[in-house]
């Protein structure tokens, strides 16, 4: 598969006037990381991890930064300032065995969510996903999940049953090669 497009790493303002830089994930993102989900509530945490997560392993952190940029795809969101800079979101796809699809995740801190980041982030990754060829992107989001469910379906993913019928649906977007969803996005500088 192709590398992560070029446009995809750069600068994004978000409608605040905070600058944020979107770049691939690196093993060096270790601390970032840890310290990302560390401040996320214990319901976002649930919510991204179905489960209770307190702190990530090591061995979890490991595979979340040491990510094969060819197959698959993992941007971070980096809010800069004039201290120390802080990551605000994580949006990943990891390809699926039949190598036509993809597994898509997406967390933006607390404080960050209604601001345009998360849809940003995901345009940049279903832009990368249809560059590449893949054919549908999809994922499992907890039932309970309603803002996720609603993001979901405002940007063209249906929702249906999941294998675990009890605490899952399923969401599912067909890409098309041919219309580069970024190009008529906000554009990172």
């Amino acid at each position: 598969m192709a590398p992560i497009p070029s446009h995809v790493e750069g600068i994004w303002c978000a409608p605040d006037g905070s600058i944020v830089r979107i770049r691939p994930i690196e093993a060096a993102d270790a601390t970032f990381i840890r310290e990302f989900v560390a401040s996320l509530s214990s319901e976002t945490r649930y919510l991204r991890f179905m489960s209770a997560v307190k702190e990530l392993s090591a061995q979890a952190i490991d595979r979340l930064t040491r990510v094969d940029q060819q197959r698959d795809a993992a941007l971070v969101a980096i809010l800069i300032t004039d201290g120390a800079d802080r990551l605000v979101g994580v949006a990943r796809y990891a390809g699926n065995a039949d190598v036509d699809s993809c597994d898509v995740a997406i967390v933006v801190a607390d404080d960050w969510r209604r601001r345009g980041l998360g849809s940003f982030l995901l345009t940049l990754l279903i832009d990368t996903a249809s560059a590449r060829g893949l054919k549908r992107m999809d994922g499992d989001v907890l039932a309970i999940n309603g803002p996720m469910v609603a993001f979901a379906k405002a940007h063209g993913f249906s929702v249906s049953r999941s294998r675990d019928e009890t605490t899952c649906v399923r969401v599912e977007r067909r890409l098309d090669r041919a219309q580069r969803v970024s190009q008529n996005a906000a554009t990172v500088a």
